[in-house]
């Protein structure tokens, strides 16, 4: 299929829903959760943190059921120690969600950091193929800006990142869903015209 042929609105219609007042709701309600996420950013991020404990704990118990499951030896070894790994991580997590929340926010501002590096070296690799770069160049430039200040507010920031950049997410993603609803309805119209 030839690129330069493709129809935006045409796909938009094939890979979302043709209901596109449920599409326009789900993007509304995203953007509301997401706002309510920042305004409440701090339960938001122990929300995150008890969730993500509990499914460590549960993957947790799931390896441990397995591990004895195996026929092998060195298997069940290898799986004992991961789900260990994994229910002691659940537990710790759920019993101090404040202390995983700052610690994985640190991890968060080094990740940031280090994709911000990534980019800006992919950045200079593909310079000679696409104009494109100085673009790929300024996201890795903003990925280690927002990085520093999220490592600068540490261990403080630990409350209160998490939940930011998942309400952040949800509204991007409501208006995501806002806009392919008004394509869906412009596809809609433009077929129904035919």
């Amino acid at each position: 299929m030839d690129n330069k042929n493709i129809d935006i609105a045409s796909l938009a219609t094939g890979m979302v829903t043709k209901d596109r007042k449920r599409l326009m709701g789900y993007g509304i309600l995203s953007v509301i959760f997401g706002f309510i996420g920042l305004y409440m950013s701090t339960i938001m991020t122990m929300t995150t943190i008890l969730i993500l404990g509990i499914f460590l704990l549960i993957v947790g118990i799931v390896f441990i059921v397995e591990s004895f499951s195996s026929p092998d030896w060195k298997g069940k070894l290898l799986n004992l120690g991961l789900s260990i790994l994994y229910t002691g991580a659940g537990v710790v997590t759920i019993i101090n969600p404040v202390g995983a929340a700052v610690w994985f926010t640190l991890f968060l501002a080094i990740f940031l950091g280090m994709i911000g590096v990534l980019r800006i070296i992919m950045a200079f690799q593909i310079k000679s193929r696409t104009r494109a770069w100085a673009w790929v160049a300024f996201g890795g430039v903003l990925n280690i800006i927002l990085g520093l200040l999220v490592y600068m507010g540490w261990p403080e920031s630990g409350l209160w990142v998490i939940g930011m950049f998942i309400s952040i997410e949800l509204i991007i993603h409501g208006f995501n869903a806002i806009v392919l609803s008004r394509i869906v309805k412009e596809a809609q119209k433009e077929t129904l015209s035919q």
